[in-house]
């Protein structure tokens, strides 16, 4: 049989102070190392969920007056149409993975969130797989839209007074992806600054300032 004295070696010696503080500080250290790592991973998941941004290029805006106007009404416009142009990016990543390669195109043209006209559904194609490619979409108003559209009157005031102004955008693009069911991608873009130059039949504005971003409106 094993002797008293034998036993007491055999058993473990109690932790110093320093000791215990020693693996307190290596727990801790654990813990935050596991921490940032698990939240790293997480952004890195949610990062590949985002959908990628697309960018507004250009968008012009062309109105052609009507000096015939006699009307004195406060909403009536003297304005025969008014057209948007707008040319964006979209990103390589977007292309194949998120839209088709061929599908539809549609945009709405807004000025202090009011949305003042929607253009037709226009089709693209023949788009290449992950390669960043230019779309174009137009949308014009006739008179009799723009006559009762809630901030056109805001709009020709601001013309008079000053030479820049900012149109919001919202875009509309088919989703391919099998696991959606909506159908459609739809993008909310930032206000782009638009520089007026006035003539006597006509008022254009083209982009001026940095590109607008759009961002999937989930």
């Amino acid at each position: 049989m094993r002797s008293e004295s034998e036993t007491l070696v055999d058993q473990p010696k109690p932790l110093t102070l320093e000791e215990m503080k020693q693996r307190k500080g290596d727990l801790i250290t654990c813990f935050v190392a596991c921490y940032f790592v698990l939240l790293i991973c997480c952004f890195l998941i949610l990062l590949s969920m985002l959908v990628p941004q697309i960018k507004i290029v250009h968008m012009s805006f062309t109105t052609e007056l009507n000096n015939n106007s006699t009307t004195q009404q406060v909403h009536y416009l003297p304005l025969v149409s008014a057209r948007w142009d707008l040319l964006i990016r979209v990103p390589g990543k977007l292309v194949g993975d998120y839209i088709c390669l061929q599908g539809n195109l549609q945009a709405s043209f807004l000025y202090k969130n009011v949305t003042l006209v929607t253009s037709s559904v226009q089709s693209y194609g023949k788009l290449e797989v992950g390669v960043p490619q230019l779309l174009n979409i137009s949308a014009v108003a006739t008179e009799e839209d723009l006559g009762g559209a809630a901030g056109m009157g805001e709009i020709m005031e601001a013309i008079k007074e000053r030479t820049e102004l900012r149109f919001g955008s919202r875009l509309s693009l088919t989703d391919c992806r099998e696991e959606t069911e909506e159908g459609a991608l739809s993008y909310d873009c930032e206000d782009t600054m638009l520089k007026f130059e006035q003539g006597s039949n006509h008022i254009k504005a083209t982009t001026f300032g940095k590109h607008a971003s759009c961002i999937v409106n989930l």
